[in-house]
């Protein structure tokens, strides 16, 4: 019922404003993407606060989202395995690879540079249910991306050793790992059948 709803909302949002098929569709990409991202970001934060985790959770959620939205990487087909993904991403990054991996401090700013080299090379990788950007937005995109890696690789090398960044560290790396493999797949043709 509530699709019925919807779809009768933004064909009167389209009649009235006179939005292109196009610009409907990346209306309603942006639409269905934020809600499932609230609503995956709803679920973790309460598992992470019985965890015990949250604000590292927060901080680990806005390092990725500003990076993700401008590189990309893997993109699940159906919202279970994006949050199953996710969670393990998350969980990862926030609280297994910082307690149980220790990178020794003088490598760290080597694999920050391979991480930003990485993703310059290689970003951005959309999701092919969103609507293609042109070249010159692809670049602004990767620029952005690597702005920010560059950004977060200098607050990780002075803030050093502390909890926080080895979060950002830890996410940053699984970022660009999953880049690469979103990458991969992509050129291979296997992409979206995840």
């Amino acid at each position: 019922m509530a699709v019925i709803h919807t779809e009768q909302f933004l064909n009167q949002i389209q009649s009235s404003y006179q939005f292109t098929d196009l610009e409907m569709k990346r209306l309603k990409y942006t639409l269905k993407a934020v809600s499932s991202e609230l609503i995956k970001t709803l679920m973790l934060s309460v598992l992470f606060f019985k965890l015990g985790h949250l604000p590292e959770f927060f901080v680990g959620v806005l390092v990725l989202i500003t990076i993700r939205c401008n590189s990309g990487g893997l993109h699940m087909e159906h919202f279970i395995t994006c949050l199953l993904f996710t969670l393990t991403f998350m969980f990862l990054s926030v609280i297994v690879l910082p307690s149980f991996v220790s990178v020794p401090y003088p490598i760290k700013p080597v694999i920050l540079a391979l991480c930003i080299l990485i993703t310059f090379l290689t970003a951005p990788v959309a999701s092919k249910k969103r609507p293609s950007a042109t070249p010159e937005t692809k670049r602004r995109y990767r620029n952005r991306a690597t702005v920010l890696l560059f950004i977060f690789s200098i607050a990780i090398i002075i803030l050093k050793t502390t909890p926080i960044a080895d979060i950002c560290f830890w996410i940053i790396v699984l970022q660009t790992l999953q880049l690469l493999c979103a990458a991969a797949a992509q050129k291979g043709g296997n992409y979206e059948k995840i």
